[in-house]
């Protein structure tokens, strides 16, 4: 094992300008018979494993896109089947015009959820977005249909009785619930990662 070929001290990279001591550090680098010593050869060891640990730590804390989308469809899904529902309680819509609706309203959110690089929380705040979006959704309608007057549907798949306002309600907060409470703890691993990369880098 050799020294490195820039002539830096392998503990704190100064320059050594060919002396056998690192004016810096202190560390001795070479023997008298012109070898390495044996605290410079240990720090040649420690800063190889720790450039190679900086190198892993990306793609560790992050999925490729194509896996992060697929994540994020995945959790979108029940945006399709509520925007069809909501849709249809509004107004009379043509089954095509209800597919694409739903469509769009599955990969949408995907695509935003898709560019969060933590894959947990592509889970939390898919959960929290869909939460608020079912807790609204009997408002958003009642407040279509009276827009839209006669226009409306008459026999809607969601209708205005406090019954379904409140079920809407739980069910959304329970959800919320849900999302917030992994991000919380997707949001810890993140911090603890950013933490970290620094330590690997030194």
């Amino acid at each position: 094992m050799s020294a490195p070929d820039d002539g830096a001290c392998p503990r704190c990279e100064t320059p050594l300008a060919g002396a056998d001591e690192c004016p810096e550090c202190g560390l001795t680098i070479r023997t008298g018979e012109d070898g390495l010593t044996s605290e410079a050869a240990d720090a040649i060891v420690e800063r190889t494993l720790s450039n190679a640990s900086a190198r892993r730590q990306p793609s560790s804390q992050t999925l490729p896109y194509p896996l992060r989308l697929a994540s994020a469809l995945a959790i979108s899904i029940p945006f399709a089947p509520l925007s069809a529902f909501a849709l249809t309680s509004l107004v009379p819509a043509h089954p095509i015009i209800v597919i694409l609706v739903g469509m769009l309203s599955w990969m949408a959110p995907a695509a935003v959820l898709a560019r969060t690089p933590v894959p947990s929380l592509i889970v939390g705040r898919g959960l929290t977005v869909m939460g608020a979006v079912v807790a609204v959704t009997p408002l958003v309608v009642a407040g279509g249909r009276a827009l839209v007057g006669t226009a409306a549907t008459t026999n809607p798949p969601i209708d205005g009785t406090q019954t379904i306002y409140g079920s809407f309600l739980l069910f959304g907060l329970v959800i919320i619930a849900a999302g917030m409470a992994v991000s919380r703890v997707a949001g810890r691993k993140r911090d603890a990662w950013q933490d970290a990369s620094p330590r690997h880098r030194e």
